[in-house]
């Protein structure tokens, strides 16, 4: 985003509403212009001006209630959402009230009703408002998210967004630091936060600095964190010396392996459930035994810290250890977390968060399984599921991260599938991958290696495990003979090796399942927004990858590319058109056509998904014909779905709207095609599938029901695509997702008449 100087700002002088709001001494402050050009206004039409005038008319502005909701909501029903604030300015004034009045009730509107993009001209010419609107947690972060639509920020925004940058919401703060990031002084604000009296401020500069570039940042980093008394502004400042590239070593040692002063007579009463006794005995990366009070010190400081994203201080910690102890000591440490939780009251396992930063340091598998057992357990707790993820973000696995890419794909709760969501973007932008591409790479092997095989030791004996086109796992012995479990372990045979192996197996069936799971929903959506691999990679991440060739096995796929060397058809039409062939991988790695013929791709080549909108009715024929004849079961169908006719502008389709349905019947069908409520525990009205990749939400409306009284009878409403808040014009679609859409849309409601 481009940043400006006061002495870059432009006058605006497009708007009448900028000198009304001067004229009312309720604008940008005295002596100060708007800092940015700020577009015309766009009228409403004729029936909707006179109708918003006549609204304005009736509204009383001398009750001293005006700036409440009741306004706002007579306001919501007679105009569209988006209707720019400064029409409603307009006609305020032209209505006759006070000039405090239009402020009071603009700004309401600006802020809870329509969307930033279309708030922030209004609040571009009252700076001064905004301003002040920064010192409200709730109202900060709509005033935020409009100023991320500003041609610049204005200048005489940073103080204020300074202190939002270093406040206690952390939403706001991340906000606040995307906006001053072009600004040159914004080292110094953060420089200045960490020298600030209040620790809580100095915690958040800390933090903010480790994405900052700073002149001899180490050496002033190290001098803050000398002086430094509180824990947590020390483990960021700690944390950011890492990421400028510091070697902290003498840091760390210093204090990992400083035996605590005196060891407390009993631990703090959050943690008297925990098993100190028990914890195992480590050895440092030389193989020295380190002292058990060091360790029980370590468990304590992870408390202390309160924070379950164990990169930066644990993570320090456990990599002086030999890395076998500091798995085993990490998985302790978490899994009596996770058995604690499991046991515990809601609210009560967040006293001791601090302890999940030890995940940072785990095995994937076993970390995944803790993970989704602690889900599971109470999948309706948010902040327990926001907090496990959070731990689980910290660690570099595949398993760990398709955790998340599963929780942000189909938890129960709304708000943790959009947190999850915010953690997998997090680690794509750091690893410089688009979301889908880290969805892409972040598919689990589940123990099974390039032979497509899962090898299975007992020491004295080996089992192997396979991939059925069901996609469980069979079990063989070495001689090849069919088991339907492990066999318990011989007299002569190590039993904890036994007792490993089989925990492999078990852990290997839950990840195969969650990886069908994930990976059929992220390649449905691959397929309805169209998404597209140069041929190199689609092998790389589905032909050759151990399970996820197993799903590219039942999928029929398109390649697109230039003449030369795509295929060995000739093409239809001149040899520098593009050319297209569909094909069915085998498990083998051969990729057939309908007809049975094997094609080969060439490096140029494009591969993306096939689909009945894209295909002629002789080729979908082909398809259908030889999926039957080779006994493959889709994945999901790509071929029955065909696009509605729609018109220029139009929002919604209603051939369906109208019916009386039993609320019941219509959730059931619903649920069937991957739809959601819009609320699990009161009234809802409409039925949402997400599309995250597109940023698009397929909804379904219908006259509404309580979730405790289904047994009513409905009547269905339209289907509309939205986008953000707005329903989009469906010619702007993707085809293939409309189609998809609107087969959904008659599978729920019933077949258009």
């Amino acid at each position: 985003m481009q940043v400006t100087t006061r002495s870059q700002n432009s006058p605006d002088d497009t708007s009448q509403e900028a000198v009304k709001q001067e004229e009312g001494g309720s604008g940008v402050e005295p002596g100060e212009t708007p800092p940015v050009a700020v577009p015309p206004v766009i009228p409403l039409p004729e029936d909707r001006a006179a109708a918003l005038d006549e609204l304005c008319r009736s509204l009383d502005g001398s009750d001293e209630r005006v700036s409440r909701s009741i306004t706002r909501i007579r306001l919501e029903k007679g105009l569209p959402w988006d209707t720019d604030p400064r029409v409603v300015a307009d006609a305020l004034v032209r209505a006759g009230h006070l000039p405090e009045v239009v402020r009071t009730i603009t700004w309401d509107w600006a802020l809870w009703t329509c969307g930033s993009e279309d708030s922030w001209p209004w609040m571009a010419q009252d700076l001064a408002r905004a301003r002040d609107l920064l010192k409200d947690s709730t109202s900060a972060t709509r005033v935020l998210r409009a100023l991320e639509h500003f041609p610049a920020v204005p200048q005489s925004m940073v103080p204020a967004l300074a202190q939002v940058a270093v406040g206690r919401s952390e939403v706001n703060r991340e906000l606040a630091q995307k906006l001053l990031a072009g600004f040159p002084e914004v080292g110094d604000l953060a420089l200045e936060a960490v020298m600030s009296p209040v620790a809580h401020v100095r915690r958040a500069g800390a933090a903010w600095l480790a994405g900052l570039t700073i002149p001899d940042g180490i050496a002033r980093l190290r001098s803050a964190r000398a002086q430094e008394e509180d824990r947590l502004a020390r483990a960021n400042l700690l944390r950011t010396l890492q990421i400028y590239g510091d070697d902290v070593t003498d840091l760390v040692t210093a204090e990992a392996l400083t035996p605590p002063r005196r060891r407390l007579k009993r631990p703090p009463a959050a943690l008297d459930w925990f098993p100190f006794e028990a914890l195992p005995e480590v050895r440092l990366a030389d193989g020295t035994p380190l002292d058990p009070d060091i360790v029980r010190n370590w468990v304590l400081e992870a408390y202390r810290l309160k924070t379950p994203d164990g990169a930066g201080t644990i993570e320090l910690y456990l990599s002086l250890l030999d890395a076998e102890d500091a798995r085993e000591l990490s998985a302790f440490v978490v899994e009596c977390w996770v058995a604690h939780n499991r046991e515990a009251a809601k609210g009560e396992s967040l006293r001791n968060k601090g302890l999940l930063a030890f995940a940072v340091g785990m095995e994937g598998e076993r970390l995944a399984a803790a993970a989704r057992s602690a889900l599971s357990r109470h999948a309706t707790w948010r902040v327990e599921s926001e907090t496990v993820l959070t731990a689980v973000c910290a660690n570099p696995s595949a398993e760990a991260l398709q955790v998340i890419v599963s929780a942000a794909a189909q938890h129960r709760l709304p708000r943790v599938r959009g947190f999850a969501d915010l953690l997998t973007r997090a680690v794509a932008a750091e690893r410089g991958w688009s979301e889908a591409e880290l969805g892409d790479r972040s598919i689990p092997t589940a123990g099974f290696g390039p032979d497509g095989l899962l090898h299975l030791s007992y020491g004295e004996r080996e089992f192997l495990g396979r991939l059925t086109p069901e996609l469980t796992i069979a079990l063989t012995d070495a001689d090849g003979r069919a088991r339907k479990s492990l066999p318990a372990a011989r007299k002569s045979e190590d039993g904890e090796l036994v007792a490993q192996t089989r925990r492999r197996l078990t852990f290997a069936r839950k990840e195969v399942a969650a990886v069908l799971k994930v990976q059929r929903r992220r390649l449905y959506e691959a397929m309805c927004i169209g998404r597209s691999w140069p041929a190199p990679l689609w092998r790389e991440l589905f032909s050759d990858h151990p399970l996820a060739r197993h799903l590219a096995a039942r999928l029929v796929w398109m390649a697109r590319g230039q003449d030369e060397g795509v295929g060995t058809r000739e093409p239809e039409t001149g040899g520098h058109e593009p050319r297209t062939w569909t094909f069915c991988p085998t498990e083998d790695g051969q990729l057939l056509g309908a007809d049975d013929a094997v094609l080969e791709l060439s490096p140029d080549a494009v591969v993306t998904l096939a689909h009945g909108t894209l295909l002629s009715e002789a080729d979908v024929a082909g398809w259908q014909e030889h999926l039957a004849d080779y006994e493959i079961t889709p994945l999901f169908d790509q071929f029955s779905a065909r696009a509605p006719q729609v018109g220029q502008g139009q929002r919604g389709i209603d051939d369906g709207a109208g019916r009386r349905v039993v609320a019941r019947d219509l959730r059931k069908r619903a649920k069937a095609r991957g739809y959601e409520p819009d609320s699990n525990i009161y009234w809802y009205t409409t039925f949402l599938k997400d599309f995250p990749v597109a940023g698009l939400c397929s909804v379904i409306d219908f006259g509404g029901v309580d979730v405790w009284t289904e047994d009513q009878v409905v009547t269905t409403g339209p289907l509309s695509l939205v986008a953000g808040q707005r329903a989009m014009p469906l010619e702007d679609a993707p085809p293939v997702l409309l189609a998809e859409c609107y087969a959904d849309y008659h599978a729920i409601v019933g077949p258009p008449d």
